[in-house]
């Protein structure tokens, strides 16, 4: 029945939608009475919570080649880069851990109950129109509880071609330094005044080979970075229907497919690396919103979404020279989203979700099944343009099981979080977070073969803010200092024959986000220029005992912080980058031999528009570390040097 019931009302849901569209384009009638509409939209546009955004238009001109990239420019993330176009590549928010940060695609999770932490660079830059970070809590009331679970939040919003004509169509080409060719296009049709077609599809391959040097005490050689090539595609369609105020529907399906080299660390007088993964993902996803009444607005989301993982590594060390990893993964999930404005000023919001994730895998033979069910209450009010407040808690029921053996104990959670944000003068505003948040144990920490531990507990997260922002027309400037608890941390720790995952331990976080924006308005010439600094002071407060008590836990810079402008005149425009981090330890003992260097790394585009009667092309040409600064992100695992890009954007 369990089965059935999903698909059952994905049914029931396009029935009803499609007998809502039949219903009234079929109406002939030339006069019609309209019906009395309100419009709604708040004084206030400014967040309660901690937010920052880029938009597709600014991103564009960037010297960025992917996600990772942008993220970069945000302030309080550690980006964890392997190196390479095929690198895996995970983010982390304030130290909390990449399993604390949400993402959602479009509006809707994006999940991965293996391992935790989502692969970002398996999004292309070039087909989203805005990616945001919410840290803590979003102001978006309308989102599914999964989201308000999380300790942070990504969102990336697909390419949104919203255009007066009725169908565009955008072609992409780029290429560049070490073997880079990425092919897209992206088409919209407008079907209708309601109804809107888009469909999104890129090939991008990378040999990834690229000049490195080694330093080994007094012998230095140059040398090669191999196995990081990359081939991958993506497909995607869209369909939207939207009739104003009552209703808005939307359907995707996507596809995405990639084969890769994971390049090894790099370790003296061999530099083999035969690690190969290969991924395959497949997901429908619909919502459906309607506003009841006026003060009354409903939101349905579902999804099914199917993932497969082929991992293999050549080596002696395997009983036959191989080792093959396959793991499949399977989620249906559903949400519904409620908000009702009981007064202008008082806001409820309730969100439910059920999710139901499978694995199959030859890490274990245990094939654990795992339902969740989630629920967040939230209560906002605001009050004039003085102050807004919003309490909320997130209740949490899990239950799991296994074929055989024994499995993740039964959970049932509650947290609360509050944020209030206040404006004593004009153009000023504090704001405070408090948020309770956890992350339930990956199949990988339970069941994965002689490291897994049934017997791990959640880990707790506490998150404390205190932000300030004061802005003018032409320039803001904000700072966020926080403090934050991680208990029952879960890492992998020796017992008397082999590691086992455990909950040992505890982390207490402080840090500082500090940002600076400008606009420069000179004649014809438009400058933006950010600035934005990061502290973070990570410490192991796990035992007052121990020798690593106070350290500064592994890859957590103290200091890091970008720099980045865009100079734009008439159709042309200039933009430069700057990067840095400071000083990291890629091992629990803070002592120099464990220390990984600090680094800078400049990168420079330059674009222009040409227009030729309706259409458009755009060509940028990027060169990324223009100063072939030589680091690493990851130990032993060096970042590519000095690089060139060069994109075409054909619009018609």
């Amino acid at each position: 029945m369990r089965k059935i019931l999903p698909y059952s009302l994905i049914l029931v849901w396009l029935v009803v939608f499609c007998a809502d569209v039949f219903a009234q384009n079929s109406d002939t009638v030339i006069t019609k009475n309209l019906r009395e509409i309100d419009v709604y939209a708040d004084k206030n546009t400014n967040e309660t919570a901690v937010v920052q955004a880029l938009q597709g238009k600014f991103i564009c001109l960037m010297p960025v080649s992917e996600i990772s990239d942008v993220l970069k420019l945000f302030s309080g993330l550690n980006i964890k880069d392997y190196g390479g176009t095929g690198g895996l590549k995970t983010v982390s928010v304030r130290s909390l851990g990449a399993s604390h940060t949400a993402v959602e695609y479009d509006g809707v999770p994006v999940s991965n109950t293996l391992g935790g932490q989502i692969d970002i660079s398996r999004f292309e830059v070039s087909s989203v129109s805005e990616i945001k970070l919410c840290i803590g809590q979003t102001d978006n009331l309308l989102k599914p509880a999964k989201l308000f679970a999380a300790g942070a939040t990504l969102s990336i919003n697909s390419f949104d071609t919203v255009f007066s004509d009725p169908q565009k169509l955008k072609l992409s080409l780029k290429t560049g330094s070490f073997g880079y060719v990425f092919l897209g296009t992206d088409y919209f049709k407008k079907i209708s005044n309601r109804l809107i077609f888009k469909t999104n599809a890129f090939f991008l391959r990378s040999d990834g080979m690229y000049d490195f040097t080694l330093k080994n005490y007094q012998t230095v050689t140059e040398e090669k970075r191999r196995n990081t090539d990359i081939c991958s595609g993506k497909l995607e369609f869209s369909l939207s229907f939207n009739d104003s105020l009552r209703n808005n529907f939307n359907i995707k399906l996507y596809g995405y497919k990639s084969e890769r080299g994971l390049p090894g660390r790099v370790v003296f007088y061999n530099p083999h690396a035969e690690e190969r993964l290969q991924d395959a993902d497949f997901f429908v996803q619909t919502d459906y919103k309607r506003r009841i009444f006026s003060n009354l607005t409903t939101k349905l989301i579902a999804k099914y979404d199917y993932s497969n993982n082929y991992y293999t590594d050549k080596n002696v060390m395997y009983t036959d020279g191989k080792l093959k990893q396959n793991s499949t993964q399977n989620e249906i999930f559903f949400s519904w989203i409620n908000l009702w404005q009981v007064f202008p000023s008082l806001s409820f919001s309730l969100s439910a979700d059920e999710s139901f994730n499978t694995l199959e895998s030859d890490i274990t033979d245990r094939e654990p099944k795992r339902n969740t069910i989630q629920t967040v209450a939230n209560l906002r009010y605001r009050f004039k343009n003085r102050f807004s407040v919003t309490l909320g808690e997130i209740f949490t029921h899990l239950r799991e099981k296994t074929i055989s053996g024994e499995h993740f104990q039964d959970l049932d959670k509650a947290a609360p979080y509050m944020t209030l944000e206040v404006f004593p003068v004009k153009n000023f505003s504090v704001n405070l977070l408090y948020k309770n948040t956890y992350r339930v144990p990956t199949f990988n920490e339970l069941y994965y073969t002689t490291l897994g531990s049934t017997n791990l507990k959640p880990e707790d997260a506490k998150e404390f803010n205190l932000g300030f922002s004061y802005g003018r027309k032409s320039w803001n400037f904000s700072a966020d200092f926080y403090h934050n608890n991680v208990d029952n941390k879960i890492v992998a720790i020796p017992t008397l024959y082999i590691w086992k995952m455990a909950n040992y331990g505890k982390v207490k976080i402080l840090g500082a986000d500090l940002s600076f924006n400008k606009k420069i308005r000179l004649s014809e010439f438009d400058i933006d220029v950010f600035a934005k600094y990061s502290y973070q002071k990570a410490e192991d407060v796990t035992d007052e005992k121990s020798k690593l008590y106070k350290s500064q836990i592994p890859y957590t810079p103290l200091h890091s912080g970008n720099f980045y402008s865009v100079l734009k005149y008439k159709k042309f425009s200039l933009s430069l980058v700057s990067v840095f981090s400071g000083k990291r330890y890629f091992l629990e003992y803070n002592i120099p031999d464990n220390e990984i260097e600090k680094y800078v790394e400049f990168s420079t585009s330059v674009s222009r528009e040409f227009s030729v009667k309706n259409s458009s092309l755009f060509v940028k040409i990027s060169c990324i570390n223009f100063t072939d600064k030589q680091y690493d992100v990851i130990k032993f695992y060096p970042m590519p040097g000095r690089q060139f890009r060069i994109e075409f954007n054909f619009t018609l």
